[in-house]
């Protein structure tokens, strides 16, 4: 640890705290320092003197009163404010991999001050004219479009935020609607003839499921991230959507033959993504 702070620069303040990084700017009003990945400001009116990594020292203001030094691991009030101030609490996503999908899918996520957990929203809109197989629950229906997402999470990331790389896992809430049309056989008997019609009738579902989430953030630059989204969970069957459901499963060639006809109540969900945002 020794020769890691003796490869650095310090800055030494008039309250008797110290901060460790590299000096990049030595302004007339305020130096600035990179700790970590940011970059730190602070007024030369808090500062005693600075301490170059080739031990020379330039004084910066007397101090009125003697001081004692503090460690390093002690923030003083400007720093607090001042990684306060740089930090980014709010994050803006596109999810590239619902693309695939054709989902326009948008998260906006909001880091709590204490930046081991964020709370977010998304939404997508699918522009596909029918279903398709990256919505097998849905695509089994008769004439099925998804129409659009929402959804509300919560992240836990139990890493330092100075980490460039961090894992975190969360639950999320996703409802999603479309559209499909609804099947219904009717026979009519006519003397010993027996006449069946089927018919179609334009319907609406949904989809609320409860997933739980892993992924990872990665920070390409203090603006810039991506993150990876795994998701798995439930929903439950109802209604329309449920009879129609188990009608087609259970007409498919695999299943037609079946002695006995399943009937699903849930259904797995599943979410994967990768996300591409920046920070506001």
């Amino acid at each position: 640890m020794t020769v890691s702070l003796k490869c650095q620069d310090k800055i030494y303040f008039l309250d008797g705290t110290t901060k460790t990084g590299k000096i990049i700017e030595i302004a007339p009003e305020e130096i600035t320092i990179k700790i970590d990945y940011n970059n730190i400001s602070f007024p030369r009116s808090s500062i005693l003197l600075l301490e170059f990594k080739n031990s020379s020292c330039e004084i910066i203001n007397k101090p009125n009163e003697n001081i004692t030094l503090i460690s390093d691991k002690k923030e003083n009030f400007h720093f607090k404010q001042a990684e306060k101030e740089l930090y980014n609490y709010n994050q803006i996503s596109l999810n590239s991999l619902a693309l695939c999908n054709a989902d326009i899918s948008v998260f906006y996520e909001r880091i709590l001050p204490k930046k081991k957990t964020g709370i977010g929203i998304m939404g997508a809109y699918n522009i596909n004219q029918y279903a398709n197989a990256f919505n097998l629950n849905i695509a089994i229906l008769n004439n099925a479009k998804k129409n659009y997402d929402l959804g509300a999470y919560i992240n836990f990331y139990p890493s330092k935020i100075e980490k460039r790389n961090r894992l975190y896992f969360g639950l999320m809430m996703k409802y999603t609607s479309f559209n499909y049309s609804s099947v219904k056989d009717d026979s009519v008997k006519i003397g010993n003839l027996v006449s069946y019609t089927t018919k179609y009738t334009p319907a609406k579902g949904s989809q609320l499921a409860t997933i739980v989430t892993l992924g990872s953030h990665t920070d390409i630059t203090n603006t810039f991230f991506i993150k990876t989204i795994f998701g798995i969970g439930a929903f439950k069957l109802r209604g329309d959507y449920k009879v129609q459901y188990n009608r087609e499963f259970n007409n498919q060639p695999n299943n037609s033959n079946n002695s006995q006809p399943v009937n699903y109540n849930f259904l797995p969900k599943f979410y994967f993504g990768i996300n591409i945002g920046f920070k506001l």
